[in-house]
């Protein structure tokens, strides 16, 4: 049996429901506090933040704006994003709960492992009752936002492997790379087949997941 170190926002939730709305509001503030010019954010703009610190999204999208201003509009979509998981407005991809429980049932280990604040980890862990399923839970506020690739260190003390990662974005397979893990990159996400390209296997959809799991953990005995 095998560890599987499960990414979240792109790879188990569908972030841009909630996303986009979230964070056209922290902009909007922003234009309204004479910080940032108006513009619209496209849905692909938006979408190559998903799987990013708060710090990094920001810095992508908005170079000439400096954290110490960006931050307070940073932590006001945090805290849209929050309300919107706990008024049921947030949503898994579809077939998530039916394919987490076949990896479960298979008798591997899940684990979380996100980019996200302490505060978006519990919210999300109660809108979609996570517990039923991962055994463990590691986010990046809590490691000071270090890379996944460190906070595995962490991982690997704390559970046995050997591990498989599944992500969706580039940071996902940093942390295979860096750790020699079989890896399965989720093209149904928000990362590029291109940028995923490097998986040692793809899923083209959520149920592909379980299927793939095994064939890798079979390469492991």
């Amino acid at each position: 049996m095998a560890t599987i170190v499960f990414d979240f926002d792109g790879t188990l939730h569908d972030s841009m429901h909630i996303y986009r709305i979230a964070l056209r509001r922290g902009y909007a503030w922003l234009v309204e506090q004479g910080e940032a010019p108006a513009r619209e954010l496209t849905d692909a703009d938006l979408a190559a933040n998903i799987g990013l610190t708060a710090k990094e999204a920001w810095e992508r999208m908005c170079p000439d704006i400096p954290w110490s201003v960006s931050r307070h509009a940073a932590n006001r979509v945090g805290q849209i994003m929050h309300e919107l998981m706990r008024d049921g407005t947030a949503r898994l991809f579809p077939d998530v709960p039916e394919m987490l429980t076949q990896v479960k049932d298979a008798g591997h280990t899940l684990v979380f492992l996100s980019n996200c604040s302490t505060e978006y980890l519990a919210a999300a862990r109660f809108a979609f009752e996570l517990d039923q399923w991962f055994a463990r839970y590691y986010a990046a506020e809590q490691f000071d936002w270090a890379p996944k690739e460190q906070i595995f260190e962490t991982i690997r003390r704390d559970v046995a492997g050997p591990y498989i990662a599944v992500g969706d974005r580039y940071k996902d397979l940093a942390l295979a790379r860096a750790h020699e893990l079989l890896s399965i990159g989720c093209t149904f996400g928000y990362g590029s087949e291109k940028e995923l390209s490097d998986a040692t296997r793809l899923a083209r959809a959520v149920l592909e997941i379980p299927l793939l799991i095994e064939e890798l953990a079979a390469t492991m005995t």
